[in-house]
């Protein structure tokens, strides 16, 4: 009886640690998932908290494309010692043509959930991004029999005032509307490819 009862006692020392090391090899060579043990081995409470980023562009955003094509014309007055002289004045004519993108900085975009399915995307400033495809014929002047009197009338000035910030701001003004409908498409898009069912309001800075 005292060998059979000292068997008993020894039973678990021998069989417990042989079940948890070849449960151990079993998780670890990928056989078994290790939740299969959970409920064996107490019970594991999990809990889940997502949050939901959108990669929106970081970059200049381009919504919109405009042609623009012109002619620029600059005037020098001619004088003489102070007097007006019109045999004296110089006129030159460019005439240009070129791409112009506008959009937003995709940076200063924000997204902000209003409760289930709801969204509220607040638009920045719209901006000219650059130009592309540009063309400046050669000027055209017309001058006057004394226009030696007068300074020749730069190009490069002529240049810097068709791409100038007014002329830009001018440009963004006229397409404010295309630029809006633009903006709810592209972002409209984006958030739901994520989630179908949102609903979402745009606020536009401009």
């Amino acid at each position: 009886m005292n060998f059979f009862r000292a068997k008993v006692r020894l039973w678990p020392l021998i069989v417990v640690p042989g079940v948890l090391v070849g449960a151990a090899a079993a998780v670890m060579s990928g056989v078994v998932n290790p939740s299969l043990f959970a409920g064996a081995f107490g019970g594991v409470s999990t809990n889940t908290s997502e949050v939901i980023k959108y990669q929106l562009p970081q970059q200049e955003v381009a919504l919109t494309s405009l042609r623009i094509e012109g002619l620029e014309r600059a005037n020098a007055d001619g004088k003489l010692f102070g007097i007006p002289v019109d045999a004296g004045d110089r006129t030159k004519y460019i005439e240009y043509g070129f791409n112009a993108k506008l959009g937003v900085d995709g940076s200063q975009v924000e997204i902000v959930a209003d409760g289930e399915n709801a969204y509220i995307v607040a638009i920045p400033s719209f901006i000219f991004i650059g130009h592309s495809d540009e063309h400046f014929e050669d000027p055209i002047e017309e001058n006057g029999m004394l226009s030696w009197l007068t300074p020749q009338i730069s190009e490069t000035g002529m240049v810097n005032k068709i791409l100038s910030t007014e002329r830009k701001d001018k440009w963004v003004a006229s397409s404010l509307q295309l630029l809006k409908d633009q903006s709810e498409v592209f972002y409209g898009t984006i958030i739901k490819s994520v989630d179908p069912d949102a609903e979402i309001t745009f606020k536009f800075t401009q």
